[in-house]
């Protein structure tokens, strides 16, 4: 993804959303002949009538920012239907699963860059945040397939009754 400050300024934080379809009154995600997710860029701006909308929706631009720390996913998908103009279960399918960090951060930076935030140093933000992101997550892949090598989780079934607990008596008769 390009977070070039002329992006960023013109256009907005560029994040990637998936491709969907409504049939028979549902959203479904799209996938190549391969099956692959079909993915596009979309680029998050705060415009003055998204502000604006905020304003009305929240109740204020503070309670917005309490919205976001006591319901971060709801107000993301929210605050995505506002800046997009798609109705809100249409952002929820189109949000890639793993990938909340990504929309947080674009959401804060072009929040930033509203408030005046340099487009320059934005850019650097979102490069930094992706390198962040994606070192955690090969973090937490690291961690889970260490702990599945010699896991006898689902391989060996145990036998058929009721146990006792090791501090009753009289579980498992």
């Amino acid at each position: 993804m390009e977070y070039s400050p002329e992006i960023l300024r013109n256009k907005g934080v560029p994040i990637t959303v998936a491709d969907v379809v409504n049939i028979d009154g549902q959203w479904e995600l799209q996938y190549t002949p391969e099956g692959e997710l079909k993915t596009e860029e979309i680029n998050v701006k705060f415009t003055h009538n998204v502000i604006a909308d905020i304003e009305e929706l929240w109740g204020g631009l503070e309670k917005w920012q309490e919205a976001m720390e006591s319901k971060p996913v709801s107000t993301l998908r929210r605050i995505l239907s506002v800046i997009t103009r798609e109705p809100t279960d249409m952002v929820g399918v189109r949000m890639i699963e793993g990938r909340l960090p990504e929309y947080s951060n674009g959401i804060g930076v072009a929040w930033a860059m509203a408030n005046g935030v340099d487009p320059k140093i934005a850019s650097q933000l979102l490069k930094e945040a992706a390198i962040g992101v994606d070192s955690q997550i090969e973090m937490l892949n690291e961690e889970i397939a260490k702990s599945l090598p010699g896991s006898t989780l689902g391989q060996e079934q145990s036998p058929p009754g009721a146990k006792q607990d090791s501090d009753t008596t009289t579980s498992g008769e």
